[in-house]
């Protein structure tokens, strides 16, 4: 095996503090919505479907917005377009808190959403930058630290505010973060080594004519509506069996805990097992967790299927994202984007399809899907990265 293969994270390389809160930030942002959309719909005096169009719709832009951000990384840095996303944010999100009725609220998620996907997809590229594809996703798994406790924070969070104060009132948190960020992040180092004029039309058809790339964003698609689309009605199916916000939200607050077991596991698995197999193993946690939370939908199998789908999280969905930061590097940012595209518009069109059935409490059918869809990811996701040139063996980290 190459010396390359044998190098571990040097800690002169490694992003300062500051550059894993805007991850955390924006996912404490995103996650806050599952325990929060009963709440809402109650406050605002609209069916639980209508409320669910405020996850709906940031994930809609959340997948519409990655490639534009990609061709503005890679054209004028990373660091730039996270500090101005961060910016968006804040705005955005205190438009959410003080939005008078529901038209507003999904405007103000829209926004958010689009805003937001400029921060961890940026994020992603900048350590495709500055580590090489043997030992990149390592540093994948240290920045999913704080996605995780990010997530937990944003479940856990919002269902206690929106039980104790108002859905409101944790909307302005985030808020007020990530406008500090965007100024403090003024210090961090770019890993764009210059700029350079970009054609993002070009950059585009660049990634989209690679077999490769358009095989990974059509299991992107799928992946993005199992981990992300389907997740959201964890919550609520709680909810709509009796338990309120805040007991929700601390039960689905186990999936940050668990990407967060799962992302500090991840270095001795790496040793022993390579990428398709981690990924497979993911996936299967995912299906095992809808298959038993379709079964039944109490404490019990919620808190187990948000355990299994955080595991999955920390090893399939890492997998994926660190495939993506090397599928075109000549064009990183772009193809990035487009895999975050993908991923986000999944997750709209589960989330928007099985609104519905949420609504009128067919939760077990809406996991039956969820599950259906884990298959295909399970089985062409593994192989197809077993097949992929970079493959390789495990690499000891």
């Amino acid at each position: 095996m190459s010396r390359l293969l044998e190098v571990s994270i040097d800690s002169r390389f490694k992003p300062p503090l500051l550059f894993y809160l805007g991850p955390f930030i924006t996912m404490a942002d995103r996650f806050s919505i599952a325990p929060m959309l009963i709440p809402i719909g109650v406050s605002l005096h609209v069916p639980f479907s209508a409320a669910a169009g405020a996850a709906t719709w940031y994930f809609l832009a959340y997948g519409l917005m990655p490639p534009a951000y990609g061709a503005l990384a890679d054209r004028f840095g990373r660091v730039r377009v996270m500090r101005g996303a961060l910016a968006g944010v804040a705005v955005a999100d205190t438009i959410s808190a003080l939005s008078p009725n529901l038209t507003v609220l999904l405007v103000a998620r829209f926004l958010t959403g689009g805003l937001a996907c400029g921060v961890f997809p940026t994020a992603l590229v900048y350590l495709g930058d500055r580590f090489p594809f043997a030992i990149r996703q390592q540093a994948v798994a240290d920045l999913l630290v704080w996605v995780a406790i990010g997530t937990a924070a944003g479940t856990l969070g919002g269902g206690l505010v929106a039980h104790l104060w108002s859905w409101r009132v944790f909307f302005l948190i985030p808020a007020i973060l990530a406008g500090m960020l965007a100024v403090a992040l003024r210090d961090l180092p770019e890993s764009l080594p210059a700029r350079r004029p970009v054609n993002p039309f070009a950059q585009a058809v660049q990634v989209v004519t690679r077999p490769w790339a358009l095989l990974l964003f059509g299991l992107a698609i799928l992946e993005g509506a199992a981990m992300l689309g389907f997740i959201t009605y964890l919550a609520p199916a709680l909810e709509a069996h009796g338990q309120s916000a805040a007991v929700a939200g601390l039960v689905v607050a186990v999936y940050g805990v668990a990407v967060l077991a799962g992302t500090r596991a991840f270095r001795p698995v790496a040793r022993r097992l390579p990428a398709p197999q981690i990924l497979a193993g993911g996936a299967a946690l995912l299906l095992a967790g809808f298959i038993l939370v379709s079964l039944e939908q109490d404490v019990v199998t919620v808190l187990a299927a948000s355990a299994l789908a955080g595991g999955a999280y920390a090893f399939m969905h890492s997998t994926f994202q660190t495939w993506a930061t090397d599928i075109v590097p000549e064009a990183r940012g772009t193809a990035a984007g487009l895999f975050a595209m993908a991923v986000f518009t999944g997750a709209a069109l589960a989330t928007s399809t099985m609104a519905g059935y949420a609504g009128a409490h067919r939760f077990d059918l809406v996991f039956r899907v969820a599950a259906a869809v884990v298959v295909p990811v399970l089985v062409i996701g593994a192989i197809a990265r077993w097949r992929y040139p970079q493959s390789g063996s495990p690499v000891a980290l």
